[in-house]
């Protein structure tokens, strides 16, 4: 008779890597739908681990806390699993332990000791999973009005929301306010969307946030996580108030926001200007970019294939430069026409002689047949530089940080653009 069966205490905890592994694997593979949502196997794994550990810690006579259980209900909920999968799960659970068991009671004199053992397992199941279901419908309570929210939000920034008299009050948005829409990317210069924890097991996904910026400007703004960036409309009295709100939902972060509106039926219009506005940025830039800001920018952000196109017919002869070199040459053109084409200024801007910008732009002439001074030419490499800004990629890696110094002989004066 096994040590098991003479006790009567069914202590399997020196199997819960063992169990662990197979109940993760089987729910994971059998059911896809946990890849398709926030669960993936790094989260269901840990999750398992931890139910497995108290219901062996039960079976083995001693006191479980359950908290696992009520971590895996909410958990589930929060992420939209079904209850008939996650107890699916649990009975899955039951059956691995009870394998277990039959394997180590398989002496003929063991069967009613593995009777009883199936009795103790499945009570220890039906606990577990009986507390997770409580959980779970607790906290789907909970959920199911901010759920409702974020769908009605999401219906009206697309547009598939025709009642919008009624989803404006549903929403809790006063009437006869300036809307925007902002789009806040997530990226290197943002950390992540502020305020969410896209990619996390738990957090919010979609919020409301009301904030007075005095008794008599109240500004309300709900938002919600879609295709990977937030998106907010911003409810206020004036455009005064909700660009003072835009200024700080967009600190440290990539966003772009559309011009003010007045109807709700605007609002997918003015998410598409939202979306352009913040493509306008240039890469790894944080800030607000408002859409009409950069007029030249946003048409080149909406199409990146004509951008593109742009970038490599202008500035083609670029491609085989040392990428410093390429580098250099940008951030010289980039300076003139910043400090509107003025040779002196745009020098003490790169911290070179006069003589040295005036030498670069000489070999950009060469290079891609536009002297700076022709008006036409000028505005196709501005319109080209800025492309390439925007789409790094186009002519391959560039180095930011590249040294902006002057290169062997660059001092020397060559005949080219004005002596501004």
């Amino acid at each position: 008779m096994s040590d098991i069966a003479a006790t009567g205490r069914h202590d399997l905890r020196d199997a819960l890597d063992l169990l662990s592994e197979q109940v993760a694997d089987g729910i994971l593979h059998a059911e896809p739908v946990y890849s398709e949502t926030r669960l993936p196997a790094a989260v269901v794994q840990p999750l398992v681990r931890a139910n497995i550990a108290e219901i062996l810690t039960a079976l083995a006579g001693e006191t479980s806390s359950l908290a696992p259980a009520r971590e895996t209900g909410r958990v589930t909920a929060a992420e939209g699993i079904q209850l008939d999968l996650l107890q699916d799960a649990y009975r899955l659970a039951g059956l691995r332990i009870w394998e277990e068991l039959a394997r180590r009671l398989r002496h003929p004199s063991d069967t009613g000791a593995l009777l009883r053992a199936s009795s103790r397992v499945w009570s220890a199941i039906d606990r577990s999973s009986n507390v997770a279901v409580r959980s779970h419908l607790e906290a789907a309570a909970g959920f199911g009005e901010s759920m409702a929210r974020t769908e009605l939000l999401r219906g009206i920034l697309t547009g598939v929301v025709q009642d919008l008299e009624t989803a404006r009050r549903a929403l809790g948005l006063p009437a006869d306010v300036m809307l925007v829409v902002a789009v806040t990317a997530q990226g290197p210069a943002s950390g992540g969307v502020p305020g969410s924890t896209a990619g996390a097991a738990r957090g919010p996904r979609s919020g409301v946030a009301p904030a007075a910026a005095s008794d008599a400007a109240r500004v309300t703004t709900r938002w919600l996580i879609h295709e990977g960036d937030r998106l907010t409309l911003v409810a206020a009295p004036t455009s005064p108030d909700a660009q003072e709100a835009l200024a700080g939902l967009a600190a440290g972060t990539r966003t772009g926001a559309s011009r003010p509106f007045t109807s709700l039926a605007e609002a997918p219009a003015a998410l598409a200007q939202a979306r352009t506005a913040v493509r306008s940025l240039s890469p790894g830039q944080a800030g607000l970019s408002r859409f009409g800001d950069r007029p030249l920018d946003a048409l080149l952000a909406a199409d990146d294939g004509r951008a593109g196109e742009l970038a490599l017919a202008v500035l083609g002869g670029l491609r085989e430069r040392d990428p410093r070199d390429e580098e250099l040459l940008l951030a010289t053109v980039e300076a003139w026409f910043e400090h509107g084409g003025s040779g002196t200024r745009a020098a003490a801007a790169l911290h070179c002689h006069r003589n040295t910008v005036l030498n670069r732009l000489a070999r950009v002439a060469d290079l891609t047949g536009r002297d700076v001074n022709d008006p036409r030419a000028a505005a196709e490499l501005y319109a080209a530089v800025r492309a390439r800004r925007l789409q790094p990629t186009i002519l391959g890696t560039i180095h930011p940080t590249a040294i902006l110094t002057a290169l062997p002989a660059e001092n020397q004066h060559r005949p080219g653009p004005s002596q501004g």
